[in-house]
């Protein structure tokens, strides 16, 4: 019965997770690049985040924008609606084990992923922290 709750709560997680990756550019212009931000979503407090966690935060982000970019290309060549959600499925799976490969935690990913909305010091942390990481 446990498994049964808590796999709504990780897809839920998980979709946000996908939902994330308008690339930080778009991050700093305000939500018009991330259909997920502000979609009825209170404000966040700023997220305090150290230097490690954001390295580590841009090591999970290049991640996930490498298998985004890997389905998008996948979804072109799907043969029908149930094979792109099971593609889509596979790549959030995907997704979840890069992050937490890279040392933080989906929601630790997904803090910083909102926290960049409201918090242009923080959006440019993390911009320079990916170019460094490329």
């Amino acid at each position: 019965m446990t498994t049964t709750f808590a796999k709504p709560a990780a897809a839920a997680t998980l979709a946000a997770l996908f939902a994330f990756g308008g690339g930080v550019s778009a991050q700093q212009q305000g939500s018009g690049g991330n259909p997920a931000a502000g979609a009825g979503a209170p404000p966040s407090a700023p997220v305090n985040v150290d230097d490690a966690t954001l390295s580590e935060f841009a090591d999970a982000y290049l991640s996930v924008q490498e298998i985004r970019q890997d389905l998008s290309d996948q979804l072109a060549e799907a043969p029908d609606r149930a094979a792109a959600q099971t593609m889509q499925r596979d790549a959030q799976d995907e997704m979840a084990q890069a992050v937490k490969d890279s040392g933080v935690s989906v929601q630790e990913y997904n803090d910083i992923a909102v926290g960049l909305q409201n918090d242009p010091e923080l959006a440019q942390r993390v911009k320079e922290a990916i170019d460094q990481a490329r």
